[in-house]
């Protein structure tokens, strides 16, 4: 039988994990993402996108500004938000600040790919 350990952090001291919530602002969907943004966060992230992309004609911002990392997955996650939206006649937008996200988008090539702006309500007003 294999057991696994659980390790645990001293009450009131817990490291939190990777978030994935949504709102409204204006007529877009706003899907915030915190935290660590990697593949061990990746399907529980993938419900919240899912679902702000999934009406026709959807707008969603997707706000980087709280992810402490992004990798690869997180990428996925974005290009897989941006193919359902396009593909149903919406928009996608992101909101990213962090230097090195920023990076990692030119980098990649995605930076063409993902309009982006300093905060919210750039683009929602």
């Amino acid at each position: 039988m294999d057991v696994k350990k659980e390790k645990r952090e001293p009450e009131g001291r817990r490291t939190p994990g990777p978030v994935a919530r949504s709102y409204t602002a204006g007529r877009f969907t706003v899907v915030e993402l915190s935290g660590e943004i990697d593949l061990l966060a990746a399907d529980g992230i993938r419900e919240c996108t899912d679902a702000a992309t999934a009406p026709q004609g959807a707008w969603v911002i997707v706000d980087l500004r709280p992810a402490t990392f992004i990798d690869c997955a997180a990428l996925g996650l974005l290009c897989r938000a941006r193919r359902r939206v396009l593909d149903r006649g919406g928009s996608i937008d992101l909101v990213c600040t962090r230097a090195l996200h920023l990076r990692m988008l030119r980098v990649t090539g995605l930076a063409g790919y993902f309009p982006s702006s300093p905060t919210v309500a750039e683009i929602s007003s």
